[in-house]
């Protein structure tokens, strides 16, 4: 079984947000860099609050520890990158993240049984999702992928999601892919 991986954190804090990333450097091609990315890479954060174990906005960024629980659940399939998430009010500076490049962008969606609208003309890269339906034969058995028909759309096998709750990592929410809206 598959989920669709977010973080949007409890209701009821306040949360540390992205503002600015280091220009580019695209983190949703499903492609290793062919250019050498910063060491490490500075990412302004949009003010403070609750740093949460997973940021994904023009970046993504995993916690030390996510990264960990992920690669020991078999994710063999990113590349990491040192990050420095920088509080420009109070001057924190956040060491213990890293940027993620989920190598390959994977053709999953069952588009016949799915709910979307792609806004490009075709069921590619930008598509958005009322109601997505996974072809796991599709997957290949990935742990985790980028979905090509929309990027932003990290999807994840429930290997993946057992370790991480087992790992007691909070504030991930694992989507199942008809409730997922893109």
């Amino acid at each position: 079984m598959y989920y669709l991986l977010e973080c949007f954190g409890p209701d009821d804090q306040e949360r540390a947000a992205i503002d600015t990333v280091p220009r580019g450097i695209y983190w949703n091609r499903g492609a290793r860099f062919e250019e050498p990315v910063p060491d490490p890479l500075e990412v302004i954060l949009d003010g403070d609050g609750l740093m949460m174990p997973m940021f994904n906005r023009g970046i993504l960024l995993f916690s030390d520890e996510l990264v960990k629980v992920v690669r020991e659940a078999g994710v063999d399939n990113i590349d990491t990158y040192n990050a420095v998430l920088v509080d420009p009010v109070g001057g924190k500076r956040h060491t213990n993240y890293k940027a993620v490049n989920i190598i390959g962008l994977v053709a999953a969606a069952d588009l016949a049984a799915s709910k979307y609208h792609a806004p490009s003309g075709r069921p590619l890269i930008d598509t958005d999702f009322d109601a997505l339906v996974i072809d796991e034969q599709r997957a290949h058995g990935l742990l985790m992928f980028r979905l090509a028909e929309s990027v932003n759309g990290i999807v994840v096998h429930s290997i993946v999601r057992e370790k991480v709750e087992k790992a007691g990592i909070r504030h991930l929410n694992f989507i199942e892919p008809e409730s997922w809206v893109s």
